[in-house]
C-alpha cells in the first residue's frame, strides 16, 4: 500500500466536507499511526518503501526533541490525520500531566 497517496486522498475527502482547501503536501500533515502494540502521535511522513514506512515523531510542545522512526508497513494496524484544532487540546492535556504520576 502506498500510505502517502492514501494520506492526501483523506485530507482531500476532509477538506471537501469542510469546505476548505486541501493540504497538498503530505509532510504538512500531523498524523497518527496505530502499530499492533504502539500509538504514535503526532507525527509527520517523512518517506516509504516497500515494506517499511519512515516518519517524524513530533511532539506537542518543544520541551523535548523530535525522533524519527521507521516501523515495519505490514504492522500498521489503523492511520490518519489528526486535526490541527485536536492538537492543540492535546497539547493542554499532555501540559497538565505531572510525570512522576505516570510511575505510579
Amino acid at each position: 500500500m502506498n500510505f502517502k497517496e492514501k494520506i492526501l486522498d483523506m485530507e482531500r475527502a476532509f477538506a471537501k466536507e469542510h469546505s476548505r482547501d486541501a493540504y497538498e503536501n503530505v509532510e504538512d500533515l500531523s498524523l497518527t499511526f496505530i502499530f499492533k502494540f504502539q500509538v504514535f502521535e503526532p507525527c509527520r511522513y517523512v518517506s516509504e518503501d516497500e515494506d517499511w514506512i519512515t516518519f517524524l515523531i513530533v511532539p506537542p510542545d518543544e520541551s523535548i526533541e523530535s525522533q524519527i522512526m521507521s516501523l515495519r508497513k505490514d504492522e500498521i494496524v489503523s492511520f490518519g490525520i489528526l486535526n490541527e484544532k485536536n492538537l492543540a487540546e492535546f497539547s493542554e492535556v499532555v501540559n497538565e500531566i505531572e510525570p512522576e504520576s505516570l510511575y505510579q
